[in-house]
Parts: structure tokens; sequence; C-alpha cells
């Protein structure tokens, strides 16, 4: 890699205390590091909310010193996940390569009813469930098996997701949705929640894409209690449900349920126009792998399933970092062949792997 390629690496900049939103600035260091070591010249860029009121400020900051990329790690902010999209269509505008996938993606995966709907239409598994909406009628449960799992529409992270999702009777369910629809008014999805193993699939570039790995959840839990990832799995190193968890690669897994997976998995994919990278959740109910959710852009710091993932198939954390760049240059960046080595061990900046409903 020649000493002249430079790559401009973004994040959000906010004043919070949300540990996911904090993950992001910990995965541009490391990803900073990672390209660093694979000789690129690299350097990091904040966006804040002043600057999406403008989008000729926006280009303006990240064209300041001409890079031949942007290492995309913009996810929006707490209260505005849907930034991002407005984010990615400033890049598509620009004209400029940038890593991830493209807006209309982002867009569509984001909205977990549309999400359900496409991938439903295209003859994919998903939990049987339905899109609530502030003055819901009660009625629309008829049909529904108990127990269901209430996530909010519009919002990633795992943000909105915790013991009380999980609900067993209409009851609990009513008094449920009636909070959660205040703070969350674009809705929430309800579905069966499917009882069974867990498994996600790391995918690379372009359809039918490179997979990474698959994994699977190994929760450690007490008897009875229902196994799901919420936010505090993710995101609070002092709760149990964090420390109860964890996600594993290529273990336990019989060739059949994993060539399942992986199938179902590039054809979730290319229904949902995936490029760069992506994460497909999964899980085994009733003898049937189904669909979770679509992840695009997941975590991919140090710590995270993907990074693992991606260990797993033999990249380094530089070399992954640079590889996705490659994806997003498609060609417009000149490499030249030698390549830097980098350290087997590269310093981590983060906290935990974003095994489940991401970023």
């Amino acid at each position: 890699m020649r000493p002249d390629i430079k790559i401009a690496v973004v994040t959000g900049r906010e004043d919070t205390g949300r540990e996911d939103v904090l993950d992001a600035l910990r995965c541009r260091e490391s990803v900073i590091e990672g390209l660093t070591s694979r000789g690129m010249r690299v350097w990091p860029i904040d966006i804040t909310r002043d600057d999406l009121l403008d989008d000729n400020r926006v280009a303006r900051k990240i064209l300041a010193k001409s890079p031949n990329c942007v290492f995309n790690l913009f996810e929006g902010f707490s209260d505005a996940s849907w930034l991002e999209i407005r984010f990615a269509n400033i890049l598509e505008q620009m004209g400029i390569p940038y890593t991830g996938n493209r807006p209309g993606t982002l867009a569509l995966c984001l909205d977990k009813d549309l999400a359900r709907k496409k991938l439903r239409e295209a003859g994919l598994p998903v939990a049987k469930g339905a899109c609530v909406l502030p003055g819901y009628e009660p009625s629309f449960v008829r049909g529904l098996e108990f127990p269901l799992f209430v996530k909010p529409r519009m919002e990633d992270s795992s943000v909105g997701i915790d013991s009380r999702s999980f609900v067993e009777d209409r009851e609990d369910l009513y008094r449920l949705l009636d909070e959660r629809l205040v703070h969350y008014p674009d809705g929430l999805i309800v579905e069966e929640f499917l009882e069974g193993r867990e498994y996600n699939a790391g995918f690379a570039g372009y359809h039918p894409y490179e997979l990474m790995a698959v994994s699977s959840i190994d929760y450690r839990l007490p008897e009875g209690e229902p196994a799901f990832l919420g936010y505090d799995s993710k995101w609070e190193p002092e709760s149990s449900d964090y420390r109860n968890t964890a996600s594993v690669a290529e273990e336990g897994l019989d060739a059949a349920t994993r060539k399942e997976i992986i199938r179902v998995s590039r054809m979730a994919g290319k229904v949902m126009g995936c490029s760069g990278y992506f994460r497909v959740d999964l899980r085994e109910h009733r003898r049937r792998i189904c669909i979770l959710e679509v992840n695009p852009n997941p975590d991919i710091n140090t710590d995270s399933g993907f990074a693992k993932q991606a260990a797993k198939k033999g990249y380094g954390y530089g070399e992954i970092a640079e590889k996705l760049v490659r994806i997003a240059a498609d060609g417009r960046i000149p490499y030249g062949k030698r390549e830097a080595r980098e350290s087997e061990k590269m310093p981590s900046h983060g906290r935990k792997d974003g095994c489940l409903l991401p970023a």
C-alpha cells in the first residue's frame, strides 16, 4: 500500500454518555491504527449536528485534506439514527468513495417494518408480527402467539430493548406499548419470540459476497430466563447480561445448519441491497432458520463480532479495514504493490462485540 493513499475516518460527535455512541469513537481509533499499520495516511473527522444543516459545510470538512476515500463510521446521533442515511446521501452527491452500504440499504434496514416486508415478499422466513403505531387498535394481537417480543421500529444498537421487551400476556403487552410509544412515536415492532439457537453471519463485498464466518450466541443465563441480546448485554459491562453472553465463531455448527445459514443470509443481503460489509442475525426455530435482522455497517471495533469473524477467516484487523477500503474504492484508488506488515496483536479500543442488532 503506498503511503500517499489518504483516508478520512468519519464519526458523529455529540455530548452524551451513551456507550453505543462512545463506542463509535473507540472504533475510529482502532480503524485509524489498523489502516496506518497498512501504510495509509489516516486522520479523523467529527461531524456535528450543525454540520448537517449545510451539505456544503460537510463537503468542505471532508475535502479539506483531499482524501481518496471516506471510512464511514457515522451512525447518526443518539436521538436521530436516521441521519446516517442523510450523511451517506451527502457522500453519494460528493462522488467520493466511502466504506459500507449505500443510503437506500441503510434506510431499508433501519425501518424494521419495511425490512420485514421486503424479506417476506422475497420468500425469506421472518417472525410473524406487526408494526404498532400510536393510536393502535388492540385487536392487532389476534393471531399472534405469545410470548411476544417488542422493539423500536426505527432504532439500532439495541436501543429500547431490555428485559421488558419479552412479554407473555396481553395486559403486559398493552402497558408496555402505551409507555414506549411515547418515546418511540415512529412505531414499535411486535413479533412472535423465536425460541431456539441464535446465529449471525458476517459478509464483505458485493453479491454473492465473501463470508467471514458464522457465529453462534452463547447464553449463560439462569434456567428459564429468555435468551436475547438487549442494550445492556452489548454496552453495559457491569450488567449480568453483558457478562453472560458471547459470540463464538465457527464452533458447534453442523454442516447442514451452517449451509442453510449462509444460503439464507446471502439471499437476505441481496434482497436488501447490501454491499461493503454487513451482518445477518438469525435463529433456528422449530428446525427452520429465520431472519431476525439484516445489519448494514455493523460494529467493526477490534472486539466486535465482525472483527472476530474476519480473524477466523484469517484477516488481521488492519487487513480487514484495508479490505473495506478496497471494496469502497472499486478501482478508483491507485494501490501500490508493496503492502506494510502489521503486528498480529492490535491494541483494542472496544468494549464488547456487537453480535446482535447493531449499528
